[in-house]
């Protein structure tokens, strides 16, 4: 039988979900967890990879198991998981799927947020990157529409990746004000519509801002080469048609700086079938 789960994580202090050699990661505690409540060893397959210190909600993955315990009391088993996973990792969910549904290769879209402020802040640090520049939203969002439809990606990719095709389609992808607080994991606009404090005033909309954007697939790095690039034109170094230029250029080297992990949430995963 093969189920689909509900994952949140802060990703602070992994490698990212993959596993890897000599490194934590997210898919690492998830099916230590998952093997001690089953009885057995558990392999779980997420939706793609995330950077180190990226963060995540409503992230999805599989496994597969013979053991009837999913089906006894859902509230219950997830309870039991989540007292197993440490409290950086939350299983939101669960669900039986058919037997050749997979968690990546049939996901048709996934969604990021990347936040930043302009004004220091210390309670803002940990999940929003401090850019201290003004910012013209408008520019912004005008050249974030050269994203949008098919194309090359290869000037926002990782160098060196061993991807078959840098070709990607981006259906969403805008500047709005918003701030890393008041989340809530099970919504699918966990953050749009709500109304952040933080340590006790409400924050100054003016000064922080959330970049969205959604695509059928993403390439290693390349929210955050985008979000370095788009900010360039934020802060005047370039205009919005420059986004539109060096994506024809398909050259790495010529777009904006990346930005860092931690402020980068993926928040949604689309499939083409009702899951949860």
């Amino acid at each position: 039988m093969r189920f689909f789960i509900s994952i949140s994580f802060r990703g602070t202090k992994y490698c990212g979900w993959q596993i890897q050699s000599d490194q934590l990661s997210v898919q690492e505690e998830v099916e230590r967890a998952l093997s001690i409540l089953l009885g057995e060893k558990c392999e779980v397959t997420g939706a793609g990879r995330t950077d180190a210190g990226v963060h995540a909600v409503n992230y999805v993955a599989h496994f597969d198991s013979d053991n009837p315990l999913p089906f006894m009391d859902i509230d219950r088993v997830i309870y039991k998981i989540n007292a197993i996973l440490p409290a950086d990792i939350t299983i939101h969910n669960i669900c039986q799927v058919s037997s050749n549904a997979h968690a990546r290769f049939d996901a048709i879209s996934r969604s990021y947020c990347y936040f930043i402020h302009t004004h220091k802040d210390p309670f803002l640090s940990d999940y929003s990157y401090y850019f201290p520049f003004n910012l013209d939203l408008d520019k912004m969002n005008k050249a974030a529409e050269y994203l949008l439809g098919e194309q090359d990606f290869t000037t926002m990719a990782k160098l060196h990746s061993t991807t078959k095709t840098n070709i990607c389609t981006v259906t969403e992808a805008f500047w709005e004000a918003g701030a890393p607080m008041g989340i809530t994991p099970l919504s699918p606009t966990a953050f749009q519509g709500v109304t952040p404090f933080c340590h006790g005033q409400k924050i100054d909309e003016s000064a922080t801002y959330c970049f969205n954007v959604s695509s059928n697939r993403f390439l290693r790095n390349m929210v955050r080469a985008i979000v370095g690039s788009l900010l360039e034109v934020g802060r005047g170094k370039h205009e919005p048609e420059w986004i539109k230029e060096i994506l024809e250029l398909q050259n790495r080297n010529i777009a904006g700086s990346s930005v860092p992990g931690h402020p980068l949430f993926l928040t949604k995963v689309d499939y083409p079938y009702k899951t949860f």
